[in-house]
């Protein structure tokens, strides 16, 4: 019977211990944290996640991620986020992260996916997020244009200039000058036909003009949120005066 109690005494010594070295691993991680040493934080706070039977702590997993972001561990960075995202701790900014993960590992399709469910599930604290998706699609529609892919750049800029966020304006402005240069490039092709071949002018003419008013349309809308955005006046104008 002694020799029985002495081992469960050794047993529970040793729970004891156990306990206390993952509650070290812990506070070592949180020291490490405060002064931004993000290596030693992130090698503690998987040491205690995988000691056996410690508590569930949502925001120590939240830290791991953004001490994985912090190193560039973008795939790590993507998992902890995706489990603060689960834990519902600090929903939002866990959405942001995990978005700005999968970019930086040009997972865009998964990216979008991401800032979209956030986007849902945080109607109220949510801008962050509505500006990330909004920069994304206007940063690949420059692209597209400058790489001379109408369709595409047309379509990103709408949906860019479909959220209400701090770069609608710019968005809608691009869509409206996008339209503009097409036009604008048409009339230039059709111009040397005019004496040659009217019919053809006259109607390439009326195709660039569909594309003139498709801008004007788009440059209003830019207008009517920021009045005093002179390149919109003065695009407009431009417009105009050729139409």
């Amino acid at each position: 019977m002694k020799k029985f109690i002495l081992i469960l005494a050794i047993c529970f010594s040793a729970v004891g211990v156990f306990a206390q070295s993952a509650a070290q691993f812990k506070n070592d991680g949180n020291t490490a944290l405060k002064s931004k040493d993000y290596k030693t934080a992130l090698v503690n706070y998987e040491k205690y996640l995988a000691a056996e039977d410690t508590e569930k702590d949502p925001a120590l997993v939240f830290n791991l991620g953004y001490c994985a972001i912090k190193l560039k561990k973008y795939a790590k960075a993507e998992q902890y986020f995706g489990q603060s995202v689960e834990n519902k701790y600090k929903t939002s900014t866990a959405y942001l992260y995990k978005a700005k993960a999968q970019k930086s590992q040009k997972k865009y399709e998964d990216m979008i996916v991401t800032l979209n469910k956030g986007i849902a599930a945080c109607p109220t604290k949510n801008s962050k997020l509505v500006s990330e998706l909004a920069k994304h699609y206007l940063l690949e529609g420059q692209t597209a244009q400058k790489a001379d892919k109408f369709e595409v750049a047309e379509d990103l800029y709408k949906k860019a200039g479909s959220v209400k966020s701090k770069l609608q304006v710019d968005a809608l402005f691009s869509l409206g000058t996008l339209y503009y240069n097409k036009g604008a490039k048409i009339m230039q092709a059709a111009t040397p036909t005019a004496n040659t071949d009217p019919e053809n002018y006259k109607a390439e003419s009326a195709k660039a003009k569909t594309y003139f008013q498709k801008a004007i349309v788009e440059l209003n809308k830019a207008k009517a949120i920021a009045p005093a955005r002179e390149d919109v006046t003065s695009t407009i104008t431009t417009i105009k005066g050729l139409l």
